[in-house]
This record gives structure tokens, sequence and C-alpha cells, in this order.
């Protein structure tokens, strides 16, 4: 399998210009067979990696080139009632050296309607600082990257470990077929580029994690079909996010820890010809997000410690007309909700105090639509 990727990325905000090139070429060789029996199957092979990178931000450029050979291993083993697959790859980076990275996955029914699973790992990645934080470039931040020794911006990659459960259940609520599922998963950082928000309200700091970081996930979602054509579905996600910044350790910003989440999802019958309706809802529930450090700034250019709890509701009805041709009516936001101040110092965008990377929330009222689709 092989894999040729060109990506061109141009920028403007205000006087500051960011230019981003990457070429990326990905080859990748698998050889899979079974030792006896299909219970027993195994998948060996090789990978390689090319990308060079020329980015341009002001008046500073940036190049690097990566190559990536890499080896591969995987084994299925598939018995009664489970499932386990281990696998291991080893990476050759030129710049960040030898990356060992294993993994596995075991899934178990309990039951025929029970279903555990439980997996671990570890993860491998070099981080492109200036095209995965635009969202803070419509500011006036200035940009340090404080050099800890590493090959690629002065940074060292990032490494993480990775462990979860799951537990699965299908049951009958009522005389109809309903599920829960739960997960948890714990990430814990071997090392972490940090994107520091805030040291200062002028600045955006870059640099490799000095401390522990981690990440704490729980998520429960509960699927019930009340009526025929009826679909339901409710969830809950608890998201703990923390890491060691310059100033100690906090909770990182813009990472609310509760959210919920409901959708009601209803269709007629379909006809001979195709035609039905189809009607969905989605209600989104976002909690409170600690906010970056603007106390730097003066008192009218200061944001709060935590943004407020905020919903939004989505909703939208489809008709087709035949299995070519779909009309939809939709609206999005229906709650109305807006974020008060999306941007700081909003009538100075050459001031120090600018800032449009502060948004938590929607920053338009209710937003309707309409449209057709046609397959050809």
């Amino acid at each position: 399998m092989n894999q040729l990727t060109y990506h061109q990325q141009d920028s403007f905000f205000g006087l500051r210009n960011y230019f981003g090139k990457e070429t990326s070429y990905y080859s990748n060789l698998i050889f899979e067979s079974i030792i006896g029996n299909t219970n027993n199957k195994y998948k060996v092979g090789a990978s390689f990696l090319y990308d060079k990178y020329d980015e341009d931000y002001l008046l500073n450029n940036y190049k690097r080139t990566e190559t990536v050979p890499g080896l591969f291993a995987e084994y299925t083993l598939t018995g009664e009632k489970f499932t386990l697959v281990t696998g291991a790859r080893v990476d050759f980076h030129n710049l960040a050296g030898t990356q060992f990275t294993p993994r596995m996955n075991f899934k178990y029914d309990l039951t025929p309607k029970t279903i555990f699973r439980i997996s671990a790992g570890k993860g491998f990645r070099t981080a492109n600082i200036f095209a995965e934080n635009q969202a803070y470039f419509a500011s006036n931040r200035k940009i340090e990257i404080q050099n800890n020794g590493g090959e690629i911006y002065g940074l060292k990659p990032e490494i993480a470990w990775n462990y979860g459960v799951s537990l699965q259940q299908e049951f009958k609520l009522f005389g109809r077929k309903s599920s829960i599922l739960a997960d948890f998963f714990r990430t814990d950082f071997q090392n972490q580029v940090v994107t520091d928000l805030d040291e200062s309200a002028q600045k955006i700091l870059f640099y490799n994690l000095e401390g522990k970081s981690f990440a704490n996930s729980f998520q429960t979602q509960w699927d019930f079909q009340p009526v025929k054509n009826l679909e339901f579905r409710m969830a809950y996600k608890y998201y703990d996010v923390a890491l060691d910044y310059l100033s100690g350790l906090k909770k990182v910003p813009f990472m609310a820890k509760h959210r919920g989440f409901a959708n009601l999802a209803y269709s007629t019958n379909k006809t001979e010809k195709g035609r039905f309706w189809s009607f969905d809802t989605t209600l989104n529930l976002v909690g409170k997000q600690r906010l970056p450090n603007t106390k730097s700034n003066p008192a009218e250019f200061q944001i709060g410690d935590y943004s407020p709890s905020n919903s939004t509701l989505n909703a939208q009805i489809s008709r087709n007309f035949s299995e070519k041709i779909r009309v939809y009516l939709g609206g999005e936001n229906l709650t109305g909700y807006q974020q008060k101040t999306a941007i700081l110092d909003a009538g100075n965008p050459f001031g120090n105090y600018f800032d449009g990377g502060m948004v938590y929330a929607p920053v338009m009222k209710q937003n309707f639509y309409v449209g057709v689709d046609f397959k050809f």
C-alpha cells in the first residue's frame, strides 16, 4: 500500500502570516497468514514514511525532513468467548531516534449479551506546533519556543501510554432492544509538547513537559428503541485533563470536565420507490471550562477563570423523494446560546490586547439551512 500527499496551507492573521508545505510519502508492506488454523492469525510487515516540512512564520523559516523506516508484527488469538490482539512496532526515526510501541486489546464475552474489553499501549508522534494551534493565531500573542534540545522546533517528540476498560450490556426494556456501554481510559504522557497560554496573556509558549501530564476519560452511553423506527441515544462524558505548566499543575483550558448528549431520530417506513421522512434532533450540554489566565491585561480585557455552562440544540427534517433525491431543512444552535465576548479588544485589532482565540462557546446564534442531495 502506498500513499503520496502534498498539502499547502497559507494563513493570514492581520500582519502575521503563516505558510506551510508538507510533502509526504507512506509505504506499507503487510504479510498475513495463520498458524495451524484460523484461531491463530498473524501479520508481519515493514513500513516507510517520508515527511518533508517547509514552514514560514513571520520572518522565521522552519524546515525538516523526517524519514521513518519501521517493522511491525501482530498476533490474534480467537477463542470461544474471547479475542486477544497483541502487536508491536519498532520505528527508526532519523530525528527522534528508535521508538518501540507495543499494543494489546482483549475482548471477552462474559455472557452472550455482556462484553468486556481491555486495552493498553504506547503512542508516539511529532507535534506540528504551528499547524495544530491556528486557533490562537488570531491574536497579538507573541510566539516563543523554548528549546529543549530536540530536533523538531528544538522540541522532543510526544510519547504517551494509554490504558482502558469497557463494558457493554445488551438487554430488553419494555420488550424492545436496549444497550448500555461504559468505558474508562487513562493517558499518561511520558513526554509532551505543551502549549502554554497562562504564563502571559501576550504570549504563546511552546516547551516540553517537565513533570506529569494525564487525561482521565469516563463515558457511558445508553441506546434504546422505544417504538419501531424511533432511535434514542443518551451519553455522558467525564473528562479530567491536567498537566504541569511553568506555573504549576493546572487543568488544560477549554476542556469541559462534564459533557452531556441526547439524540432522538425517527424515520417513516420506506416505500417501494424509496420515499420516506426522517427527523433528527440532538441536544449537547457542555459544562464549565477553565480559561487561560488574562490577569496581565487591563481589567476591561480580562476574562474569568471559568466559562459558564451552555447547551445547544440542533434539528433536521429530510424527505427522500426517491433513491436519488433528498431535500432537507435544519437548524443549529436553536437554543440561541452565544458567547458574550468572543474577541478581546475587538476595536483595536493591532493592539497588544487583541485576542480572538478565547472562544469556548458558539459565536453565532440560531443558524438555519436548506439543501438538496442528488445521487447519480
